[in-house]
C-alpha cells in the first residue's frame, strides 16, 4: 500500500479563506447594485415648478448633452473670456469666419467640461475601489493608477468609465471638426484686388520754381517804361 501524502492544514485554510473572500466580494457587488436600483426608484424628478421648468429646458444626459450651453454653476464671464481668446487667436475677418469662431469656442467649452467630468468620475471610482479593498487585512496601494486599474477590472464600473470615455472622445472630435472648418474657410479667403500705387503729390513751397506749362512766359519789365513826350514838328 502506497503512503498517502500528509494533509496540509495551512494550504487548506488558505484556500478556504480565498474562496470566502471571493464569495464576499460578489455579495458586496450585488448589494451595491441592489442599493443603486432602490435609490433610482426613489427618484421621481423635480417636484417644484422651478425645478420642473429647469428640467424641461436642460434635457441633461450625464451633464454633457444640455440644450443650453451654460450649465448651472458655469459663469458667462468665463465663456466670454474663452470666446475673446479664440477670436484673438484666429482673427476672423468675415461674417462666416465669426460664426465658425463662435462654434469653435462652444466646442472647446464642451471639451473642457467633458475633461472635468472625466476627472471627477475617475476620483469617485478610485475612492469607491479603495473602500472595497480596504478590509483591514493588508495595506492597500493608494496610487491613483492602481486604484483606477482596479476599477477597470471591476465590472461594476465598466459602464460609467466607458460612457465617460465616449463623451470625451466625441467632444474632442467636435472640437477638431470645428477647427478644421474654420481653418479651411480662412484658407479660401478671396485674394485682395491689387491697387495701383498713388501718384505722389508735390507740395509747393515759397522757394519752389514755377511749374512749366508748355510755353515761354511773356516778358514783364521790372521797371515802368514812360512814353516819349509829343513834340509838334515845325
Amino acid at each position: 500500500m502506497q503512503n498517502e501524502e500528509p494533509f496540509d492544514l495551512q494550504a487548506w485554510q488558505d484556500e478556504a479563506v480565498r474562496q470566502f473572500e471571493v464569495r464576499l466580494e460578489g455579495e458586496r457587488a450585488a448589494a451595491r447594485q441592489l442599493a443603486n436600483r432602490r435609490n433610482a426608484m426613489k427618484s421621481t424628478g423635480p417636484r417644484t415648478p422651478e425645478g420642473k421648468a429647469a428640467s424641461s429646458k436642460n434635457r441633461l444626459a450625464h451633464g454633457l448633452c444640455s440644450s443650453a450651453l451654460l450649465l448651472p454653476g458655469e459663469l458667462q464671464s468665463d465663456f466670454d473670456q474663452l470666446r475673446a481668446e479664440t477670436h484673438a487667436t484666429y482673427l476672423p475677418m468675415t461674417a462666416e469666419e465669426n460664426v465658425l469662431a463662435d462654434q469653435l469656442t462652444e466646442s472647446l467649452w464642451r471639451l473642457n467640461r467633458a475633461r472635468r467630468v472625466e476627472t471627477r468620475i475617475s476620483a469617485l471610482v478610485m475612492q469607491d475601489i479603495f473602500e472595497v479593498l480596504d478590509d483591514g487585512t493588508e495595506p492597500v496601494d493608494r496610487h491613483p493608477d492602481h486604484l483606477l486599474a482596479a476599477g477597470f477590472f471591476n465590472n461594476s464600473y465598466d459602464g460609467v468609465l466607458s460612457r465617460t470615455q465616449r463623451y470625451v472622445t466625441s467632444s474632442e472630435r467636435g472640437y477638431q471638426r470645428a477647427l478644421k472648418v474654420l481653418q479651411q474657410a480662412q484658407k479660401n479667403r478671396p485674394a485682395p484686388s491689387p491697387q495701383s500705387e498713388p501718384v505722389p503729390v508735390k507740395v509747393a513751397t515759397a522757394n519752389s520754381p514755377l511749374p512749366e506749362v508748355g510755353f515761354e512766359p511773356q516778358f514783364v519789365p521790372t521797371t515802368p517804361v514812360t512814353a516819349p513826350a509829343f513834340h509838334n514838328r515845325p
